[in-house]
């Protein structure tokens, strides 16, 4: 309805006014996608997922959607590195976690890093994606994980929360890492019986 009023006005006051209409529409209506996708988290179906195969398509994918070459993202991966995983979970949990990277990065080439390693106790593979923004203050750092926070205007402040949920539905988990230097690194630690 919104939208048919937008057709017929030339006012531009009443026009704004229907924008804003349509803009918080959209806002709504991705919370509520956000919160059903809060049902996924009982439906795991983990497979085996090579992530040296994966995450390149992953970044060609994100790259080609946000209209940046894709060398923004760099790639740091072993030639051979599975974990068991739900393949949608995961692209859901990697996807938002690259957004939120972008959106504060610099938009340079590397601004935005995405490192496999194994942990050296207990030789669990991480999965870390970071940026070379302003990095995130402490009293932010401490709540970035609640629901419905969010310093982003026109963000839900569910997409942490759900990532980390769907993490935890696949014995996984996913934290946020204080740097030295400048941006933000966040941290997939997967299950300690996945392997290369």
């Amino acid at each position: 309805a919104a939208e048919l009023l937008q057709e017929e006005q030339h006012d531009p006051a009443q026009t704004r006014l229907t924008q804003i209409i349509l803009d918080n529409t959209a806002r709504l209506n991705r919370i509520v996608q956000d919160v059903m996708q809060l049902n996924r988290r009982d439906r795991v179906n983990p497979e085996p997922i090579d992530l040296a195969q994966h995450l390149p398509r992953f970044i060609e994918e994100i790259s080609h959607a946000n209209k940046l070459p894709p060398s923004t993202i760099n790639l740091i991966v072993p030639l051979e590195c599975k974990v068991s995983f739900d393949r949608a979970h995961l692209d859901q949990v990697l996807w938002n976690l690259c957004q939120n990277a972008l959106r504060y990065s610099q938009h340079k080439t590397g601004s935005v890093q995405l490192h496999i390693a194994r942990s050296s106790d207990e030789g669990q593979v991480i999965l870390e994606v970071m940026d070379d923004g302003a990095g995130i203050d402490p009293e932010t750092a401490a709540k970035l994980f609640e629901p419905f926070f969010t310093t982003d205007a026109g963000g839900t402040g569910l997409g942490l929360y759900i990532g980390r949920e769907l993490c935890e539905a696949n014995g996984a988990l996913l934290e946020y890492k204080p740097r030295l230097e400048d941006g933000a690194c966040f941290r997939i630690v997967f299950g300690v019986d996945n392997g290369f």
